[in-house]
């Protein structure tokens, strides 16, 4: 009886190779898993974000009866975080660049250049419509779409599911299949955690859908993420720029 009792006591060399087997699973799946949880964790903060810059612009037109312009270097302009409109117009410099964070007053982290930053300390990106009305740039002019008057103040942005192969976004514009949003305000992009920098022009990530998000065709991509599209893509309907001016008494 003594000899069976002192042979029950501990683990044998068996059971203690299955214990360190599944410790070892375990924890591979644990340290794998990391970097993806901390992706998703960036993307829910980029959500949020952009979101929250979203109900920036729109305060923003409730109280200046227009859209700001994007940051930008071109003409006059600089990288700086502050919109930069034509001084001598009812115009922007230009309708694609970086958000104007500063202009806005959004509390988030910067860059050295004083542009607002995603998660992944990429520049946010930011296109305004270049609706003109006798002249003036509607959206972007103080009491512009007050002056046009609503039925007359239509977009020219547009949001599809996809680019089409032949780099022709017409289809899109004329309300084709893949168009998601038609006559859109503004769009807030990041172009999230897979991108490139090129030789030239602005940064873009290196398929065709991601391709369009950083270039100012007018036409952006919102579709599911994949492998190959990441962007985080949200804008402003005139429906809810309208109806919020509205009710701020800018409009009608």
């Amino acid at each position: 009886m003594k000899s069976s009792s002192f042979r029950s006591k501990g683990f044998t060399l068996v059971e203690i190779a299955i214990v360190l087997l599944i410790v070892t699973v375990l924890l591979g799946y644990t340290v794998a898993m990391f970097p993806m949880q901390q992706d998703l964790k960036k993307y829910r903060q980029v959500d949020r974000e952009v979101d929250e810059i979203i109900e920036h612009l729109i305060a923003f037109a409730q109280v200046n009866g227009r859209l700001p312009c994007p940051d930008t270097s071109a003409g006059v302009g600089n990288i700086d975080g502050e919109e930069d409109r034509d001084a001598g117009l009812n115009a922007c410099e230009a309708y694609f660049g970086f958000l104007p964070g500063e202009t806005l007053g959004i509390n988030g982290k910067y860059d050295d250049t004083g542009v607002l930053i995603d998660p992944w300390a990429q520049r946010y990106r930011y296109a305004v419509s270049e609706l003109d009305v006798g002249g003036d740039k509607v959206m972007v002019t103080p009491n512009g779409v007050r002056d046009a008057g609503i039925a007359n103040s239509t977009p020219d942005l547009f949001i599809c599911s996809d680019s089409n192969t032949t780099g022709d976004d017409v289809n899109c514009t004329a309300a084709g299949s893949n168009q998601v949003a038609g006559n859109v305000a503004a769009v807030v992009i990041s172009l999230g955690k897979d991108y490139e920098i090129p030789v030239t022009s602005n940064i873009q990530d290196e398929n065709t859908d991601d391709f369009h998000n950083g270039t100012n065709d007018k036409v952006y991509i919102f579709t599911g993420r994949r492998d190959d599209y990441d962007d985080v893509v949200k804008w402003i309907s005139t429906n809810l720029l309208f109806s919020r001016m509205i009710a701020a008494e800018q409009l009608p």
